[in-house]
């Protein structure tokens, strides 16, 4: 007789085998019913809801964790930080989902998010190794309600008012056009350069400390009238930090905004900024009568 040589997956097979055959018909029957489907996943209870109503959004990245950001009812997203790459941070867009990673720690990472549609979300970056890995975040976004149309006494349409710009929008439009990434880079009909009505160092801000130099200007239609913006290099002279404070600033300006708020010691990367600036006049007029060099 030929031999049948026995192994140990043979057994447990055969085990299986005879146990299945001894097996009452409820039981055959209990197995042979279709598994019942898993429960459904708690990801969309653990997401993060927030709502975009604009000013910056604070997202905390633990170091080695993705996070995952998501604007629901958007097409595809594009993402930049101002002022250029930052290393450590991997900024990966798909969809309406946005996959961020950090690999060493940062803080106070500004960072523009845009969908199809042209809508932009401001986010705050800050990512650490004590901070605990956060769920996905949903931002919901509303777009503006259209603008209807008004009829005058004689049933035509009367025509609308110009479209008007606010301080929070011009302040954006020029920070994006210098320092976001090229395909960010904002474009307007109604916030149009202008030429720089003064060239080289002025004497913008109060100490003698911080040295400022007009590098771009713009002009739009405000709530009251036309409205000038301003973006002014401010480099720090000194061996020591300075943070800066709008009441430091000479001039008549309707609105002021810094890039940052803190310089590093000169020679330090960090040692420059953007001051935005906004008059209901050209800068120069603005400025007078601080416009001669040498005043503290």
């Amino acid at each position: 007789m030929r031999k049948v040589k026995i192994t140990v997956k043979m057994l447990a097979w055969l085990m299986i085998m005879s146990s299945a055959a001894a097996a009452p018909d409820g039981a055959k029957a209990g197995r042979d019913a279709p598994a019942s489907s898993p429960p459904p996943a708690a990801d969309e209870a653990a997401r993060e809801r927030r709502v975009w109503r604009g000013a910056p959004i604070p997202v905390e990245l633990k170091l080695g964790r993705e996070r995952i950001i998501r604007i629901p009812d958007a097409g595809q997203l594009r993402a930049g930080t101002i002022g250029g790459p930052v290393p450590g941070l991997r900024i990966q867009p798909l969809g309406n989902r946005l996959f961020l990673l950090a690999t060493q720690p940062f803080a106070a990472i500004r960072m523009l998010v845009q969908d199809e549609a042209g809508r932009q979300v401001v986010l705050d970056l800050t990512a650490a190794d004590e901070i605990a890995a956060g769920p996905p975040i949903d931002i919901l976004v509303s777009s503006p309600p259209p603008v209807p149309e008004t009829a005058d006494a004689g049933g035509s349409a009367a025509p609308s008012a110009p479209p008007v710009t606010s301080y929070v929008a011009l302040i954006r439009h020029g920070a994006q056009t210098l320092y976001a990434p090229p395909r960010l880079i904002p474009r307007s009909d109604r916030i149009v350069p202008v030429p720089l009505p003064v060239q080289g160092l002025i004497p913008l801000v109060r100490g003698g400390v911080v040295s400022a130099t007009p590098i771009a200007a713009w002009r739009a239609l405000g709530p009251g009238g036309p409205l000038w913006l301003t973006a002014v290099r401010l480099q720090n002279q000194t061996a020591t930090p300075v943070v800066l404070d709008p009441r430091m600033l000479r001039g008549r300006w309707r609105a002021a905004g810094f890039q940052h708020a803190r310089l590093l010691p000169a020679g330090d990367p960090a040692d420059t900024t953007a001051a935005y600036l906004i008059s209901s006049q050209p800068f120069d007029e603005a400025l007078a009568p601080w416009g001669g060099a040498g005043v503290r």
